[in-house]
């Protein structure tokens, strides 16, 4: 049976979503739905509670705001974890390859998604599959919009409420102890996803602020196994140039953002004045 495991934004998870799933699933399954509507809990924390309710064998855990396009998804799902007994992770967008330095999935050369985003309408189709063999693709960690983990695995890991807050980097952490676990973390295209998502969030400066600081707490947690490759067979030459020029971005991000910068550009500002004046 599978798990769903929801954090709702609001007391319950809307009649349109839970008919969607009824009707596509295919298979035998449970809602575990976290009432989130009040901001008790971090996404963290949320998912572990739903791991403490869940009876399923197989645990999905997908955000509030989604739609499945895909009948039966649900066996497709089960059959994959039947036939690869090595695999700890799946979902429908991820990285291959993660730099030593703390950046989100979405900015690394190397991805495989395959999903639907909804932007008021506008709809947005993700489909990178240069890496994909028999509808998967390896990876070193997914995107959390939907990702499936088997329930085994919790009787070991957890999502980690200790180091973490808010609702960012949940997904790269679970998969970086999926493996420390020996098992494989994959992007698969037997199910598609539609997602009611604005890409305008990464221009709230409160979000990207608390992206930033989760991010930081999972780099300094797990840097020791950084940098991390899996499923390229891009020469290590390619890999660490990638890594370089990632971490030279990084280093000049925070040089920017450095109290000694700000003062300089502050000091500068009558010289850029007075030069303007002097040409105009």
């Amino acid at each position: 049976m599978i798990s769903i495991i929801i954090c709702s934004r609001n007391e319950n998870i809307s009649p349109a979503l839970r008919k969607n799933i009824d009707e596509t699933i295919g298979t035998e399954y449970e809602f575990v739905i976290i009432d989130n509507s009040l901001g008790k809990y971090s996404i963290f924390e949320a998912y572990n509670e739903g791991v403490a309710r869940a009876r399923g064998n197989l645990l999905c855990f997908v955000h509030d705001d989604v739609m499945f396009r895909t009948k039966e998804w649900g066996q497709n799902i089960e059959n994959l974890f039947i036939n690869n007994h090595d695999m700890g992770v799946v979902g429908v967008a991820g990285s291959h390859f993660m730099p030593k330095v703390p950046m989100y999935w979405w900015s690394s050369p190397f991805i495989s998604q395959y999903n639907l985003e909804n932007d008021n309408g506008q709809i947005k189709e993700n489909s990178t599959q240069d890496y994909f063999h028999d509808n998967l693709a390896e990876v070193a960690v997914v995107d959390g919009l939907c990702m499936f983990i088997p329930a085994e695995l919790f009787n070991t890991i957890s999502f980690d409420d200790k180091t973490f807050s808010g609702f960012h980097a949940y997904d790269m952490d679970i998969c970086m102890q999926v493996q420390s676990l020996g098992k494989k973390v994959y992007v698969s295209n037997v199910f598609l996803i539609e997602h009611f998502w604005s890409e305008k969030s990464f221009e709230n400066k409160k979000y990207m602020a608390l992206l930033d600081n989760n991010l930081k707490l999972y780099f300094n947690k797990w840097k020791e196994c950084l940098p991390i490759t899996r499923g390229l067979d891009e020469p290590q030459i390619v890999l660490d140039r990638v890594n370089n020029l990632c971490l030279s971005a990084y280093s000049g991000k925070m040089a920017r953002a450095s109290y000694a910068y700000r003062l300089g550009k502050t000091f500068l500002r009558p010289l850029k004045f007075l030069a303007g004046k002097k040409y105009q």
